[in-house]
């Protein structure tokens, strides 16, 4: 484990009787050689007492200098920590028995199943649970109406970024345009393990996505961000409109879904219209 606060925050939940284990998972546990010097820590603590490290997170001061913190609701179980030195710790706080619940099941969790690694055990209690095999379970295919909603939003939001783009709105069309790009995401991941000859790893926030994405949709994906300009931010739009036309139609024939937006083209039809009425502004 080849992190610096790793051996502080063990010696740390040595001394708090509420903390029976800490627990590695992330990319330090998969040790699959995607860590770099930039890899943060991701730190289950085990605990009889999750509140008791919520409602008073200055701990976090004992082990070294922070930078800062999130959340800073008291409620929520877990700290997302930058230390000094640009030092990332990711702690999640669960609860004994939920590790109790899979000894129970003989069941490993998507977490653990993807790798993990007991750094702190003061009763045994991993000795119960069996070693990680490091995969990455694949998640269910979307349904029929996860797709629709997506969809729906992606040409919702279409029809605004163009408008705005018009209008000359431009940090108004750039922040709509991030909800089409968080649909877009979706639909890529979803495409790539719909159609897929073998389980695909899409990994999160589009992580490594010039590995698991076609190259010709990646070719396409490094089109779709323009600077502040509107004719950059047209040709972007209608690049991003073709991309997600195509993978939503392909990807609805891999799941037997019908395409559900109706009046796709109606909108498609509509936002050219309005850039080559915008065109001749800039020519």
């Amino acid at each position: 484990m080849n992190h610096h606060l790793l051996s502080a925050i063990v010696d740390w939940a040595r001394g708090e009787d509420a903390i029976r284990a800490v627990v590695v998972t992330g990319s330090l546990a998969r040790q699959d050689g995607s860590t770099d010097a930039f890899s943060d820590l991701d730190a289950q603590i085990i605990t009889v007492d999750i509140a008791r490290y919520c409602q008073d997170d200055s701990w976090l001061d004992t082990l070294g200098e922070v930078w800062i913190r999130f959340p800073l609701d008291k409620s929520l179980p877990y700290r997302l920590v930058w230390f000094v030195g640009g030092r990332k710790v990711d702690f999640q706080f669960i609860h004994i028995d939920s590790i109790q619940a899979q000894i129970d099941k003989g069941e490993l969790s998507d977490e653990y199943l993807r790798g993990y690694h007991v750094a702190l055990d003061k009763d045994g209690f991993y000795q119960q649970l069996p070693p990680s095999p490091r995969i990455f379970p694949q998640p269910f295919a979307p349904s029929r109406e996860q797709v629709e909603r997506c969809l729906n939003e992606f040409w919702f939001e279409a029809i605004h970024v163009a408008q705005f783009i018009r209008r000359r709105e431009f940090w108004v069309a750039k922040y709509r345009d991030w909800t089409m790009k968080t649909m877009l995401l979706q639909v890529l991941e979803w495409h790539a393990r719909a159609t897929a000859n073998a389980p695909t790893n899409t990994w999160l926030l589009g992580k490594r996505i010039h590995e698991w994405a076609r190259r010709d949709d990646y070719a396409a994906i490094t089109r779709i961000w323009a600077g502040w300009d509107a004719q950059q931010l047209w040709q972007a739009l209608r690049t991003q409109l073709d991309l997600f036309a195509i993978l939503s139609d392909e990807l609805c024939a891999a799941l037997g879904y019908e395409q559900p937006i109706g009046a796709r083209e109606q909108i498609r039809t509509y936002i050219h219209a309005l850039y080559a009425d915008d065109a001749g502004l800039w020519q």
